[in-house]
């Protein structure tokens, strides 16, 4: 059980890694900054660098479990 939420919380990683390259590519765009101005761009960077950083963090948390045995005891 505890492979199968490992496994399930690496696919959430992955997706929000996919939305953080989004929000940091998003930051750089020049239709951001002429339309929103630079505290939408700032927003954009420091959101999508904070949402990697948790996905990376879970990421190592879900390879940490795989790595631990099931018969460890009861969670």
């Amino acid at each position: 059980m505890r492979r199968l939420v490992a496994f399930l919380a690496l696919l959430w990683t992955l997706v929000n890694l996919a939305v953080a390259y989004f929000f940091v590519t998003s930051a750089f765009v020049a239709k951001t900054a002429a339309k929103e101005g630079p505290l939408a761009q700032l927003s954009l960077l420091v959101g999508g660098v904070l949402i990697a950083g948790f996905a990376i963090l879970l990421a190592r948390e879900c390879l940490r479990m795989f790595g631990s045995s099931d018969s460890s005891g009861s969670a």
